[in-house]
């Protein structure tokens, strides 16, 4: 009898669950021909309509759940790119309004949910701040991209001096727009959330600060706590900072001395024998050391998260890696990948003779630069 009445107070709990509904206006000026499409986290499509003469409507329909999405506007009459907009979906209706040449900018959305008009005011004031940024940061790929190998080794390198400066000034912009948004909206419920969509990791101690002002039921959810864990690990990883230890064994057994590797710049090269990509790489490591031949002021120390001792030998020899291996065989246990914030491979980091962090998780393509950046400051 007891089993009986708990599930029929179960059923009549799920029949008496309010069913969501949403539906969409659109006023799209300049847009003859193209697309209004909301998609999951996951990449699929949800809701979507053809968009003619600056409309588009799509009626009452039933929303599976509140949540997250991706919507995107697109004119089909132009050669516009731009990613799609984060969103938050709930029952009610939602009016959207852009305008073909500025569908780079993030929609005005009017809807009776108070998540979406947080969204919302978060991303205007990003935008405000970041457009010119991301502009000159899609210019200058673009130039890389078309003029490839024709670039002088001169040419490239300021390029890519161009694109860093570039993208220093979007995390400033970023953290200029989060910090805004907190004092504007001090009681919001999403901080935690626009955090985990924000480049923290590349200005950890900006980042750091910010979190510790959220109120404990944003550091207490499951993104607060990954942020507060990752951020806490970054701060210990930033450029002037002591590197931490290496620790593990060379292949031949003997315990690894840090001291074994003294020259002005050391670049830490963490690795595995099963990614292709990191070992692909090891070759633009053997000519970076061809072209500093002589000089000895570069030394590479590669840090392998292999756990099988055969296949990190094996794929020292395969890739000819002549300089200094160290690995625990620990794999994703290994100390090595947890005190230096390694999540994934492969990973660079520039230090000084002192083993002090100059850079922090360099890209491949920046490495000849970096190098030379810094020799030329450091004769």
């Amino acid at each position: 009898m007891k089993y009986f009445c708990i599930l029929l107070l179960a059923l009549f709990a799920h029949g008496c669950r309010k069913k969501a509904f949403i539906e969409f206006t659109g006023n799209t000026p300049g847009i003859k021909n193209g697309v209004f499409i909301v998609k999951t986290l996951s990449d699929s499509t949800v809701f979507g309509e053809n968009i003619k003469d600056g409309k588009f409507a799509i009626g009452k329909e039933s929303l599976k759940a509140p949540g997250y999405y991706n919507l995107n506007v697109t004119n089909g009459d132009s050669a516009d790119s731009h990613s799609a907009f984060e969103v938050y979906l709930e029952d009610g209706k939602y009016s959207i309004e852009t305008e073909a040449g500025k569908l780079y900018k993030y929609p005005k959305i009017t809807s009776p949910s108070k998540i979406q008009a947080q969204l919302s005011a978060f991303y205007t004031l990003s935008d405000s701040l970041d457009l010119d940024a991301n502009r000159e940061i899609k210019r200058l790929n673009n130039e890389i991209s078309v003029k490839g190998n024709k670039l002088s080794a001169v040419a490239y390198a300021q390029l890519v001096n161009l694109i860093s400066q570039a993208k220093i000034k979007t995390l400033t912009n970023n953290v200029t727009a989060f910090t805004e948004f907190l004092k504007r909206y001090p009681d919001n419920v999403i901080s935690a959330h626009l955090m985990a969509k924000l480049n923290y990791e590349d200005d950890p101690v900006s980042y750091y600060a910010i979190y510790k002002t959220l109120k404990p039921e944003a550091k207490n959810s499951d993104e607060g706590k990954e942020i507060g864990d990752r951020l806490s690990i970054l701060v210990k990883l930033v450029p002037g900072v002591k590197a931490p230890d290496i620790i593990g064994k060379l292949p031949d057994g003997k315990p690894f001395d840090q001291k074994s590797v003294a020259t002005k710049f050391i670049l830490v090269d963490f690795w595995r024998a099963g990614n292709d990509f990191s070992r692909r790489n090891h070759t633009n490591l053997i000519n970076l050391l061809g072209e500093m031949k002589g000089s000895n002021k570069l030394a590479i120390l590669s840090v392998s998260l292999d756990s099988k001792q055969d296949w990190w030998s094996t794929a020292i020899a395969e890739d000819h890696m002549t300089w200094t291996q160290v690995s625990d065989l620990k794999g994703d246990d290994s100390p090595n990948a947890a005190n230096w914030g390694v999540t994934t491979i492969p990973t660079y980091y520039l230090l000084d003779s002192n083993w002090n962090i100059v850079e922090r998780n360099i890209n491949i393509g920046n490495i000849d630069f970096e190098v030379s950046d810094y020799i030329k400051k450091h004769p």
